[in-house]
């Protein structure tokens, strides 16, 4: 997809009624029950199409989050919740997208687009476990430390009203799990779920 636009966006600065914009946008994100709600930050470079009511997106968004629960059973520890330490994941949907204008009301400067796309996620995941020996006294506490990095394919509809520079994008991603082992435990990484995200658009 990210090929296929890039033609668009070469030939989009030699025309006219083109508008380029970018922008950042803070907001909320609800993925499934293990990776767990939180804030998602991200940024995008716009090109829009006055001419035919349409606009192309380049996204990136990044979700961090520490208080997860990833792995399948048998977990760490022998159950649940798993015996680790410290954990933290970061996620990163990348993503290209296209809208199509549904209306626009030029006194209050304010347009609704709705559209889709697809794109690709990103995660790196770091967590400390705890391992405890065997003993006559109880044994002693170790710790290892280890990581991972994997993603998959995904795919988003969204949609987005802008009032003057100020815009509201509500947005659901169904993706393809990610499965990966750490430790010899097997952990599973699922975006799936929805957005919502304001931020402020600028040309």
């Amino acid at each position: 997809m990210l090929l296929a636009f890039s033609p668009c966006l070469l030939l989009a600065g030699e025309g006219e009624g083109i508008i380029h914009y970018y922008s950042g946008k803070l907001g909320f994100y609800h993925p499934g029950p293990s990776l767990n709600d939180g804030v998602m930050i991200g940024a995008d470079g716009i090109t829009e199409f006055e001419q035919y009511h349409v606009m192309l997106s380049l996204d990136v968004d990044v979700y961090p989050k520490q208080s997860i629960s990833i792995f399948d059973n048998p977990q760490p520890g022998g159950g649940g919740p798993p015996d680790i330490s410290d954990q933290e994941l970061l996620l990163f949907p990348l993503h290209a997208n296209i809208g199509v204008e549904l209306f626009h009301v030029p006194d209050a400067e304010t347009s609704v687009y709705v559209g889709g796309g697809g794109g690709y996620y990103f995660y790196f995941y770091s967590a400390t476990l705890q391992n405890r020996s065997g003993g006559l006294l109880g044994g002693s506490l170790t710790h290892s430390s280890d990581s991972k990095n994997s993603g998959e394919g995904f795919g988003t509809i969204f949609a987005r009203v802008i009032s003057g520079k100020v815009f509201f994008e509500p947005r659901y991603y169904f993706a393809s799990p990610s499965t990966e082992t750490l430790h010899g435990y097997r952990f599973t990484v699922d975006p799936s779920g929805f957005s919502f995200l304001i931020g402020l658009q600028y040309h």
